[in-house]
C-alpha cells in the first residue's frame, strides 16, 4: 500500500509523505531511501538520499545522508566540471504553529531554527533533499584547486599592480648620511 503511494507521488515528480502514516506506525519513525533526478544539478545521475523520520510530540526531526553528482561551473575557468558531494544533516518541523508563542521581541536559541507546519499533514521531501543540496553547494565554485583560468580569461587580468601615482617616489633621492 504505502508503495503505490510512492510510486504515485514519483509521477508527479515531487515525493511527499503524510504526517499522519509516519504517527500509525510503531515507534513513530519512518526510514526512506529517496532517488530522484533533479535537471538543474544533473540530467542523469539521481541525487539520493537515506532518510530517518521520526516523530516526538510536535517535533519531527527528519535525518538524511545525501549523495550527489552535480555539474556546475568553474568562477575562475568557466569549465564545466562534476563535483559529488556526501553529507549528513538533520532539520526539525513543527507541527503545529509557534508564531502565537513569540509576539514580543526574544533572543534565537538553537532551538528556533525549525520549519513550521501551521498544521500541514505532509512534508515535501522532494522540495527537503533539493534545499539540502543548494544549501550544501560553496559559494566559491573552482574545478581545481590549481585552477587559474585559461589563456582567454587571462588576457583581461591585470598583471602590472604597480600604481602611476607613486611613480613619483622612486625619482626620489636620498643623501648618504
Amino acid at each position: 500500500m504505502l508503495f503505490d503511494k510512492i510510486i504515485l507521488l514519483f509521477k508527479n515528480k515531487t515525493m511527499k509523505i503524510k504526517i499522519s502514516d509516519i504517527e500509525n506506525k510503531e515507534g513513530k519513525t519512518e526510514h526512506i531511501n529517496f532517488s530522484e533526478v533533479y535537471e538543474e544539478f544533473n540530467k542523469t545521475v539521481p541525487v539520493k538520499a537515506d532518510l530517518t523520520i521520526k516523530i516526538t510530540g510536535n517535533v519531527i526531526k527528519i535525518y538524511a545522508k545525501i549523495k550527489a553528482l552535480l555539474n556546475l561551473t568553474c568562477d575562475i575557468c568557466l569549465k564545466e566540471f562534476t563535483k559529488e558531494f556526501n553529507f549528513e544533516t538533520e532539520e526539525y518541523y513543527i507541527k503545529n504553529s509557534l508564531n502565537d508563542s513569540y509576539t514580543k521581541e526574544f533572543e534565537i536559541t538553537e532551538d528556533n531554527f525549525t520549519e513550521d507546519l501551521n498544521g500541514q499533514d505532509e512534508i515535501d521531501i522532494s522540495n527537503f533533499v533539493y534545499q539540502c543540496v543548494i544549501l550544501h553547494i560553496p559559494n566559491k565554485l573552482v574545478c581545481d584547486i590549481n585552477c587559474n583560468g585559461d589563456e582567454n580569461i587571462a588576457k583581461y587580468i591585470k598583471k602590472d599592480f604597480s600604481d602611476p601615482r607613486l611613480e613619483v617616489f622612486k625619482k626620489i633621492k636620498t643623501e648618504k648620511e
